[in-house]
Order: structure tokens, then sequence, then C-alpha cells
């Protein structure tokens, strides 16, 4: 069967890639389907009739979604591969896949937001009534493509409806893919912790019991232990190096699963930068920030922007601690990366940006530029709704007008940060906060 299929693909299919082929097809084919007047092609094509270029694409769709699945290079030239047969020989089922997968390289490799979303708009739209291929698309648009361009609280829902639809119909992968999604997504954007925690332990307990998926329990289990922490002492682990530990992550860098490496460095910079312990994390942030800034500089993919919100904060401290330019250099790139988002995104990406503007400001002792950015930084949480975030600028800037000796500030500013983690539920941390000194 694989061989037939590939023997059908118009041209022969390039097993050993190199950025610059993958480049140049996704340039081409962008070229193809980008445009209103591509749009309306797309939407026009006769359906396709010729059965081996079904088999073909009922095939590359298999080898897209293993692809995915194993995180392959190969995914965007399977895309385009699916595309270019489309248009060719016209349209059917596995042609909205391509297309949303396309869309969604557009979004990791190049950057191109507007492109991505307006693409994977379109393949939904002329997707039709199948259900299998629905759950697909949706589950690439609302976990992967529109998080840059709409405000990420209306598209939580969107993920949990795939998620039961997946399961309704059958499509367990497509359902373990959209309920990790969405417990990453609703875990860094501030979900209320109490509610939260219950949904993820029935997706895990779910996992375990029905679906056995070993590394879906891996991946969910983080996220899980870090609502514990954040929560307090009782309900699991007190501290995040109880349950993201140096070999944990060196272990899933080795076995090749970088994004689930990188998404428990981010878990952890996370819970660091909640409980100010610096010091237990700031080997690690030495040895990861660098590697993923160098393995992950073009690419756009979800857990980037808390690696890149908490280690440019976390480089930020370190850097007024030393002066070390190594760390200046880090939150500089996270900076950069963030006035990129925020362009796209303001109710997203602006109060990050705001927050790490600050803290960079204090570190070159432009103190009233500072303020005025922590100032922003709170009200645009509000605004925008990250409560965590919210908590997080409020204490920040009482630390800073402590230190600059504005302590008339200060009270109040621990008073809503402390009110902020409370409405999240963080109790662990509103106890560690009136404790302090």
């Amino acid at each position: 069967m694989a061989s037939k299929s590939l023997n059908n693909l118009g041209k022969p299919f390039q097993l050993h890639l190199t950025s610059g082929i993958i480049v140049q097809e996704m340039l081409g084919t962008k070229q193809l389907v980008t445009g209103s007047l591509n749009e309306s092609k797309l939407r026009s094509l006769p359906e396709m009739t010729d059965s081996t270029k079904k088999e073909a694409m009922a095939f590359l769709e298999e080898m897209l979604r293993c692809s995915y699945q194993i995180q392959s290079i190969h995914l965007p030239l399977l895309a385009c591969r699916m595309v270019r047969i489309s248009l060719k020989y016209g349209w059917t089922k596995s042609s909205c896949v391509g297309l949303a997968s396309l869309a969604l390289s557009l979004v990791t490799v190049f950057s191109d937001f507007s492109e991505g979303y307006s693409m994977v708009k379109t393949s939904m739209s002329i997707a039709g009534s199948d259900k299998r291929v629905l759950c697909y698309i949706t589950t690439t648009a609302y976990g992967m493509i529109n998080i840059w361009k709409e405000p990420i609280q209306a598209i939580l829902p969107q993920l949990k409806d795939v998620y039961n639809m997946s399961l309704k119909y059958g499509l367990i992968d497509n359902a373990l893919a959209s309920g990790m999604l969405h417990a990453y997504r609703a875990f860094f954007t501030g979900s209320l912790l109490k509610p939260f925690s219950k949904e993820v332990a029935l997706f895990i307990r779910n996992n375990l019991e029905r679906h056995k998926r070993m590394v879906m329990h891996l991946c969910a289990l983080p996220v899980s232990n870090g609502i514990s922490c954040l929560r307090g002492s009782s309900f699991g682990p007190q501290y995040v190096e109880e349950f993201i530990t140096e070999e944990q992550l060196a272990e899933a860098l080795r076995n090749k699963e970088s994004t689930v490496c990188e998404g428990m460095l981010a878990i952890k910079m996370m819970c660091t930068s909640i409980f100010r312990r610096f010091d237990g994390v700031k080997a690690t942030a030495r040895q990861y920030l660098e590697l993923f800034e160098r393995q992950g500089r073009a690419s756009a993919q979800f857990v980037n922007i808390y690696r890149l919100f908490y280690g440019g904060l976390l480089s930020l401290h370190y850097y007024r601690e030393s002066r070390e330019q190594f760390w200046l250099d880090r939150a500089a790139h996270a900076i950069q990366k963030m006035e990129v988002w925020t362009a796209e995104s303001v109710w997203n990406f602006e109060n990050k940006l705001f927050l790490l503007q600050a803290e960079r400001h204090y570190a070159f002792g432009e103190m009233d530029r500072a303020a005025e950015k922590y100032m922003l930084a709170q009200e645009s949480s509000k605004k925008h709704r990250f409560i965590h975030e919210e908590a997080l600028a409020c204490e920040l800037a009482a630390a800073f007008h402590e230190k600059t000796g504005n302590v008339q500030f200060v009270a109040e500013l621990i008073d809503r940060a402390v009110n902020c983690y409370q409405t999240w539920g963080a109790e662990g941390k509103v106890e560690s906060l009136l404790l302090s000194p």
C-alpha cells in the first residue's frame, strides 16, 4: 500500500529533507492558494475522481497525522503535496486536512500568522459535515493557529467541544490531542484552579482507565502537579523541584520529545517565578533557555510563549543580580518575540510585553519608565482577563517600589496581588506571600 500510494504522488517524494527544500516547497505552494482569487478557486474545485490519487491522498493523510504526533519535519512537505494534488486532480475530504496542515506550517515555520489564520478558516468552511475531518481541522485551528489572533479565553471552550465531539465519534487520538492542548492552554492562561483541577484529574483518569496512552499521561502530569503546587501543599507537591526534575527534562530530550521538555520547563519556570524560588532553577534556565532559543528561533508554538515569558522574567532577575550578558541576551530575545506577537494579538500578549519591559527598565536603572510599564502591565492584565499575570505584575511592582523607596505603594499592590491569587485559586502562593516579611 505504501509504495503504491507513494508512486501515485506525481513526482518522487523526498524523504531526506533540508530546511531549504521545505521552505522552497512551502513558498511555491503558498503562492498557489493564497489571495482572494486562489481561495475562490479552492472553493470551486471539482471532486476528485481518480481512484489512485484518492488512495494516495488517504495515505498521505495518515502519514501527515503520524508526522504531527512525532513532530516530524516531513509535515510541511506532506501538507504541500496534498494541496498540490488537490489543485491538479480535484477535491477530497483529505484535501481539507492538507490545507489545514499547510496553514499550521505557515504559522510554525514562517510565523506567517495572518496567512495561516486565513487559510485554516478557509479549510474549516469547505470541510463540510464529515466529523472526522472537522475534528482534526478544529483541533489544529483552535489549538495551534487561532491562539495567535483571537483571545485565548474564547478558544478554550472550542477545544473542550472538539474533545467531546472526538470522543463521541470514536476519534480517540484526536480527543487526547485536543484534551492535552486544552489542558496546557488553560493552565498557562489562568483558568480558575479549583474547577480546572477536576477537569485535569478526569482527563488523566479517563486516559489511564480507557485509553492507556502513557505519553499523554506523562504530558498531563506536570500540569496536574503544577495546579497542586499552586493550590497548596495539602493538594500535592509543595515545590516545583519535587515534580519536574533535571532527570525528567534530560530524559525528554534524549527521547527527542522537545515539546514535552519545553512544556515541563515552562511550567517549572512559571511556578518558580510565582513562588520567587530563583536559586533552584538558575542552572536549569542557563542550560535550556539558550538551547531552545537556538532550536526554535524561527518557530511559533504555544509553549514558546510561556518559555520566553517566564524565561525572560527570570533572566532579568538574574541580570540584575550578576550583570552577566548571557541573561540580558536571553531577555532581549524574549522581548523581541513578544513585540512581534503583540502586533498579532494585543489581547494575548500586550500585558506580557509590558511586564518584561518594566523589568528591563528596572534592570537598567530607568525607574520612571519602569514604574510606568509596571502600571501598564497591571492594567493590561486586568483588561484582558489574565488574573494570574495581574497578580504577578502587582507583586513585581511592589518589589520594585519597595527597593526604590516608594513604600507608600507597596501595601496596596501586595493586597491586590493577594486578591488576584485568591481569585485564581492559588492558595499555596497566597500563604507564602502573607508569611513573607
